[in-house]
C-alpha cells in the first residue's frame, strides 16, 4: 500500500508539473508573433518592397516588437525556473515564483563560482565552444530550459518544506 501511495504522489507531482509547463509555453505563442511580425517588417529587404516601413518611426515600432519577442525566447529558463514554484505550491504563491527567479540566479551564481575555482572559466571569445553562456552578466554553463526546470523543483520543494519555519523574533523578519 505504501507503494501505491508512493506511485501516486509521484504521477501527481509530474501532472502538476506538466500544467505548470503551460504558463511560459502560453506566452511564447504570442511573443513568437510579436518576434515574427516585428523582425519581417523591420528587415531590409521588406523596407525595399514597402518603402514606408523605413521610416524611424515605423522602423523603431517594429524593432520594438521584435525586442519584446525576443525577450520571452532569451530568459525562457527564467520564466520556468518562476512558473514551476508558482503554479504547484498551495499557499504563498508569490512568494514562490520570486524564490525561483532568486535560485535560478543563485543557480547560475554558484556555477560561475565553481568555474572560476576550477580555472574553467574561459574568455569571451570562447565562451560558446565551452558551452558557457550568460546569464543576466554572470558567465555560466548554457543550461537552457533544464536549469530553469531544476531550479524551478528546487525552489518548489524548498519552499514547501520551508515555508511555515517560525524563527526567533531577532530574526522575525526572515520568518515564513
Amino acid at each position: 500500500m505504501d507503494t501505491k501511495k508512493k506511485k501516486s504522489t509521484f504521477w501527481e507531482f509530474f501532472q502538476g508539473l506538466g500544467k505548470t509547463f503551460m504558463l511560459p509555453v502560453a506566452l511564447l505563442a504570442f511573443m513568437g508573433i510579436l518576434l515574427g511580425l516585428g523582425s519581417s517588417f523591420s528587415s531590409e529587404s521588406m523596407i525595399q518592397t514597402l518603402p514606408f516601413l523605413g521610416y524611424p518611426a515605423v522602423k523603431a515600432v517594429f524593432q520594438f516588437m521584435s525586442a519584446i519577442g525576443g525577450f520571452a525566447f532569451t530568459y525562457l529558463p527564467v520564466m520556468f525556473a518562476m512558473a514551476i514554484p508558482l503554479g504547484l505550491v498551495r499557499k504563498e504563491k508569490g512568494v514562490a515564483a520570486f524564490s525561483g527567479f532568486v535560485g535560478y540566479t543563485v543557480m547560475n551564481l554558484a556555477i560561475n563560482f565553481y568555474l572560476v575555482l576550477t580555472n574553467r572559466l574561459v574568455d569571451a571569445d570562447h565562451v560558446r565552444e565551452a558551452g558557457q553562456g550568460m546569464v543576466f552578466g554572470i558567465q555560466t554553463i548554457e543550461m537552457g530550459v533544464l536549469g530553469g526546470i531544476i531550479a524551478g523543483i528546487i525552489v518548489y520543494k524548498l519552499h514547501n518544506r520551508f515555508y511555515t519555519v517560525q524563527l526567533p523574533d531577532s530574526f522575525a523578519f526572515f520568518s515564513g
